[in-house]
């Protein structure tokens, strides 16, 4: 198990080995595995019919050759002289060959040439996945062999491109599934099986991925999938937005709010995840949407300035029946950000007009829509409109109109409308 363990953290170091020039041909392997097809049972049978064969002290031979190969793969790591890594690359491989002669069931010696064939010219991924293939038949658990076949088979299914490769897409999606049996709290495998399942449109399977990446053990780095989508991150925290908006498409609203709320929480600046929760709450029950107070007032007290969670509270707070609780919240970042952000300080007027209209305060409301005009410096007299500012004059006056219309105060309506047209012409 010693022996095991150390193999592989050599072939996990060797994944990242500098290539140098050695060439591995399917004709170094025994005749007895020797073929371009090899299915799982044939390669189980002739494992059955060697073991017998191999004497115990071929056995040794050939572990002593799997360690002298691993040795040369190390060095291969340290230095970084061409001459150097290029003979210490032909002696590895001749060790491994001889290391296959004389046990043709040692797998970990299999995924060694495998990873030989990736990481050294010309690279051939086809010959990889072979001598990985045959590992992973010998030893069902060999977990070298499986990450090598997930990390090429993604590669040949064109992930991050727009037309996916459907049959390496499945293959894919198998190996990802072995590394997650074998290592349970794997953040990589559970991160590409989210993104296999998103392109393949599976969202049950994909909650369920992403789910087990936020249950991950965090690793020490973004690995393979970092340089897959080099502008996304591996820890099990990215995965929660993406969670949410799975579930928010899958119309699981409530646990969508749950989790989007947790993550605005821990990452107050994340402005996607605060669209996203502004998004499940429109769609949200009153019990899911009273959930997420907690966690977006949480966020406003360690990003008090944060104007997006300023309004996404309020919207909250109104839209559960604590109007004058949203007014507060409004008026005080009116106020706070009136004498540095004019404009948005008359956004949050906007808001807490609309929180007023919306319980038929319809006096409270005029007035907030006539504060949100003065503090962008519009009054209505015939003056000249800039053109950044048509676009509020007019959202604001619309607002104002309704208002009136649905109070049924049309003489209020009529002279809104009057004093819409001496800014803005008729």
């Amino acid at each position: 198990m010693k022996i095991n363990s150390f193999i592989v953290v050599l072939i996990f170091a060797f994944s990242f080995a500098p290539g140098v020039s050695a060439q591995i041909s399917i004709n170094t392997l025994p005749p007895s595995v020797r073929t371009s097809e090899i299915s799982a049972t044939s390669v189980r049978n002739k494992v059955r019919q060697q073991t017998s064969e191999v004497s115990r002290e071929r056995r040794a031979q050939a572990y002593a050759k799997l360690l002298e190969g691993q040795r040369y793969i190390w060095i291969m790591g340290r230095f970084r002289s061409e001459a150097t890594t290029a003979s210490n690359s032909k002696l590895a491989k001749q060790a491994l060959q001889k290391a296959v002669e004389l046990d043709p069931t040692l797998a970990e010696a299999y995924t060694a040439l495998a990873n030989l064939a990736k990481n050294t010219p010309p690279y051939d991924v086809n010959e990889s996945i072979l001598f990985a293939d045959i590992a992973a038949k010998i030893d069902r658990n060999n977990f070298g062999a499986h990450f090598i076949l997930a990390q090429l088979y993604t590669y040949k299914s064109r992930l991050n491109r727009d037309a996916l490769d459907l049959n390496f897409t499945q293959k894919a999606i198998a190996e990802w599934n072995e590394i997650a049996r074998l290592d349970p709290r794997n953040a990589e495998a559970f991160a590409f099986l989210s993104e296999f399942y998103e392109k393949t449109n599976k969202k049950a399977e994909r909650i369920t991925a992403l789910k087990n990446w936020l249950s991950s053990s965090t690793p020490f780095s973004d690995g393979f999938y970092g340089r897959v989508f080099q502008d996304q991150t591996l820890v099990p925290q990215a995965a929660t937005v993406k969670l949410g908006q799975a579930l928010l498409e899958d119309r699981q609203t409530r646990e969508a709010v749950e989790i989007l709320s947790r993550a605005v929480a821990e990452e107050p600046g994340n402005k996607q995840a605060i669209e996203l929760l502004r998004s499940a709450i429109e769609s949200a029950d009153d019990a899911s949407v009273n959930a997420s107070v907690q966690p977006l007032q949480q966020a406003i007290f360690a990003n008090p300035d944060n104007p997006s969670l300023v309004l996404l509270l309020a919207q909250v707070q109104s839209r559960t029946g604590k109007v004058d609780d949203a007014v507060k919240i409004l008026r005080d970042a009116s106020a706070k950000f009136a004498g540095k952000d004019k404009i948005f300080s008359a956004d949050l007027q906007v808001a807490l007009a609309d929180a007023y209209g919306n319980s038929n305060r319809i006096n409270e409301a005029a007035e907030g829509y006539q504060n949100a005009l003065t503090i962008r410096g519009i009054i209505t007299k015939n003056n000249v409109i800039m053109e950044d500012e048509r676009d509020f004059v007019v959202r604001v006056f619309d607002k104002i109109i309704n208002l009136y219309k649905k109070a049924n105060r049309p003489n209020d309506a009529k002279a809104a409308i009057e004093r819409a047209k001496l800014l803005l012409g008729k």
